[in-house]
């Protein structure tokens, strides 16, 4: 990717990738997404983010629907973004609902984890649907998290519904993101290429060889895990081609990849992801991210030290707070205030990203017009999955018709609605995900 613009006044090859200055705005292709530096065609981006646990309903939901609404408490942050979202209320899982902490592992599926009892099993997450044809990039999706692992930590499954692992690691993900800075790593990264390359191919020959003597269930099951290896082959040679085109220039002292001395908050944790999020959409290293913003049960981050005091709520941890702050407990209940500070964060933080994604110049109009951000989780109380809080932002020039608070029957619509729409107004080529009966057309231009 060694397009060059006059816009770009210097370029610092960091080995150590220590840097930890943060600038107001990443200083990439001066202020312009790749396609817009290159004179490309403007792709799409897709990034969900996970709220664990409940919500302060009371503060959450607007009063009214319509153009006209009143914004909610919890979405002032957003108020200035009025025509760049939408707030959707009472969409939720249907067939595939299901109750308890597990909500994470299929907020992106709509699948029923527990239709086989004493064993989970899932489906495809909606995001890895948006990965197989929002590409080539040199990451296909990225799965980012409050810590390392799979399980509720990630909200994305792949094709056969396995666990795609998320991670924390603020240095992991940018190497993750980036082709390596000097030739020697470069030429280790493309000798990993064709290793992988020659293991498959191996893989590949050996299945072949017995599939004849599979059954005819067997047979299908080996060729949908075949369809996913020569998926796997082609996103090797796409990555191999980027590899070859190298880093693209970016000012690397700008990127913070650590956090504060001694900080553990659960702000500057996002905020940081975020700034991750952007570089890599401008960059156009990857084109679809999930984000799990918390866990059920923790972790008990500083922030909940300061509104719990903010509140005159007693100090608890995160599932503490799930479980007392939801529910009918009132909106003036302290441990409900708590929660109500946790939300109102959330949407600052989402504030602060499409601000960044709005600065950032595309090939037709604004890097945030060509990315869809979805802002959600699967409960109000604890437990509870009845109604999902959902918040839909950008994407207006993909036909998003923002700016409105829409809000169904329940039951009436699952989430699954709301995705195949999603997946639709990207340009995925799909007529149907999971539980859907169409796409939302309120909606939409």
């Amino acid at each position: 990717m060694n397009h060059k613009t006059n816009s770009i006044t210097r370029r610092t090859i960091l080995r150590g990738l220590g840097a930890s200055i943060a600038l107001p705005f990443l200083e990439v292709m001066g202020g312009k997404t790749l396609a817009a530096a290159s004179g490309r065609n403007e792709p799409s981006r897709l990034a969900c983010f996970y709220i664990p646990g409940c919500i302060n309903h009371y503060n959450w939901f607007p009063e009214n629907t319509g153009f006209d609404y009143t914004i909610a408490p919890s979405h002032k942050p957003l108020t200035h973004h009025r025509e760049r979202f939408s707030v959707l209320s009472s969409l939720s899982h249907i067939e595939g609902r299901i109750s308890g902490h597990p909500h994470a592992y299929n907020w992106l599926t709509g699948h029923n984890i527990n239709i086989n009892p004493g064993a989970h099993s899932n489906t495809i997450s909606m995001d890895q649907v948006a990965a197989k044809y929002l590409g080539p990039t040199y990451v296909p999706s990225l799965q980012l998290s409050y810590r390392d692992g799979i399980g509720t930590t990630t909200l994305s499954r792949n094709a056969l519904g396995v666990d795609l692992p998320a991670t924390m690691n603020y240095r992991t993900v940018f190497e993750r993101l980036f082709p390596p800075a000097d030739a020697a790593q470069l030429k280790e990264a493309q000798a990993r290429i064709e290793l992988n390359r020659s293991v498959l191919d191996t893989a590949v020959g050996d299945m072949k060889s017995f599939r004849n003597k599979l059954g005819r269930i067997d047979q299908q099951r080996l060729d949908q895990y075949l369809d996913s290896v020569r998926e796997v082959e082609q996103r090797l040679t796409e990555r191999e081609q980027i590899v070859r085109r190298g880093r693209p220039k970016f000012d690397e002292n700008g990127v913070k990849l650590k956090p504060q001395l001694g900080s553990n908050h659960m702000r500057e944790h996002i905020e940081m992801m975020f700034d991750l999020i952007a570089l890599a959409f401008q960059t156009d290293m990857t084109r679809v991210v999930t984000q799990s913003l918390g866990g059920e049960g923790g972790p008990n981050y500083d922030d909940y030290k300061e509104w719990s005091k903010q509140a005159g709520a007693p100090l608890r941890g995160a599932h503490d707070f799930h479980h007392k702050g939801s529910g009918n407990r009132g909106a003036d209940n302290p441990d409900t205030k708590v929660i109500g500070y946790r939300d109102e964060m959330f949407c600052a933080n989402l504030a602060r990203l499409m601000d960044k994604l709005h600065a950032i110049e595309a090939a037709d109009g604004t890097l945030l017009d060509h990315t869809v951000l979805l802002l959600g989780g699967s409960q109000i109380s604890s437990h509870s999955g009845g109604s999902f809080p959902m918040l839909l932002a950008g994407g207006n020039k993909l036909g998003f018709k923002h700016g409105q608070h829409i809000k169904w029957k329940g039951d009436q619509r699952s989430a699954s609605d709301l995705y195949l729409t999603i997946l639709q107004q990207l340009g995925c080529p799909v007529k149907a995900f999971k539980e859907s009966q169409g796409p939302l057309s309120e909606l939409l231009v």
